[in-house]
């Protein structure tokens, strides 16, 4: 469970190469402007808003209290994506980490979510969780549900017409879970 993997190079399926690295106090501004680059409909659906700079301070003061697991994607110093691994510290939710993913549209289609998924899978295992759970909107990230159930998540929970995009209108929010080993096992 050691940082010592950090950075570490990956290549996208175009061949770009991308570094992950952890979050860090000094990301804050870069990580405001990049979540302020995102489209409004992806981040519309976050629980808090991560243009706001005290947003963003919180979730780097809970990486440091180990409420959160946090890795950026960068291409050319330029943040590009962002995940994280929230955490429950007590009660009956504290074997779940929660996952959190936003990729910049241009890095979208290019298997960068899928390297920022695997990569906090491994964590997670690591921390001695038993599940992820990873929560999507219906007909906004269907590209992302397909990729998630591609990577053994598994639908547990539809909730109709729950959630309102910015214009209004419903949609279905579905819950996943993938199912964590204490280690990989070798095929």
């Amino acid at each position: 469970m050691s940082q010592e993997r950090y950075p570490k190079e990956v290549v996208l399926k175009d061949g770009t190469e991308i570094i992950l690295r952890t979050v860090c106090d000094d990301d804050l501004e870069n990580l405001v402007q990049f979540y302020k680059d995102t489209q409004l409909s992806f981040r519309w659906f976050l629980k808090e808003d991560p243009c706001d700079p005290e947003v963003v301070r919180k979730w780097l003061d809970n990486q440091k209290a180990g409420k959160s697991f946090s890795i950026v994607a960068t291409c050319q110093e330029m943040i590009v994506g962002n995940a994280a691994m929230l955490m429950r510290p007590y009660g009956g939710r504290k074997h779940v980490g929660r996952l959190r993913t936003m990729v910049a549209h241009d890095f979208t289609n290019k298997q960068l979510g899928t390297w920022m998924v695997f990569d906090l899978t491994k964590r997670a295992m690591e921390m001695g969780l038993e599940k992820i759970r990873a929560d999507f909107v219906v007909g906004v990230e269907d590209v992302a549900i397909r990729a998630f159930r591609n990577m053994d998540f598994v639908e547990e929970g539809l909730l109709r017409n729950y959630i309102r995009d910015e214009n209004g209108t419903y949609h279905d929010y579905k819950i996943m879970i993938k199912q964590l080993h204490r280690v990989w096992s070798d095929f």
